[in-house]
């Protein structure tokens, strides 16, 4: 039983199998839906009899809200499973200094009894360029790559940011 999704420029890498769950890259599918359904077809599965111990490596350069909920949903299902006695552990990847993507982990872990590894890593290229910017719905500042800023640009969102 072991579900392997490529990733793509908008899909994340997806490697499901006894006893790990990794999802690592961006994640702003054209069609929510359709990208997680057998994600969730294969939890609901996985569930019915876990592996012993389940680790669960979340590694999310960038996700859309949409994604985010499904993403919620899904380890809401996990969270089921891990309250009925099945023992389980999050490992939630961000890269130094992308204050959004560590709270994201912290709001997630927030809502759920699984226990959370935090593990920062730097980013992709010592060269990337960094930005700073004020979001403006929560008042938070911090520090983006420039790679993250063109697609909050590219998805109407850069409204919602003030360059620092």
């Amino acid at each position: 039983m072991n579900l392997i999704l490529e990733k793509t420029l908008d899909t994340p890498y997806v490697n499901l199998d006894n006893g790990i769950i990794e999802i690592k890259g961006r994640s702003m599918p054209e069609n929510v839906l359709i990208f997680f359904e057998p994600i969730f077809d294969w939890i609901k599965e996985y569930i019915k009899d876990p592996a012993e111990f389940t680790k669960i490596d979340l590694f999310l350069a960038y996700t859309n809200s949409c994604s985010i909920k499904h993403i919620s949903d899904m380890l809401r299902l996990l969270d089921s499973s891990y309250k009925e006695g099945h023992d389980m552990k999050i490992f939630w990847t961000y890269e130094q200094n992308d204050e959004e993507a560590k709270e994201a982990g912290h709001e997630l872990e927030s809502l759920l009894d699984i226990p959370f590894e935090y593990i920062e890593t730097e980013t992709e290229s010592k060269s990337v360029k960094r930005i700073l910017v004020k979001n403006l719905l929560t008042g938070k500042t911090g520090e983006i790559s420039q790679r993250y800023w063109e697609i909050i640009v590219s998805n109407g969102h850069d409204k919602d940011f003030e360059l620092l």
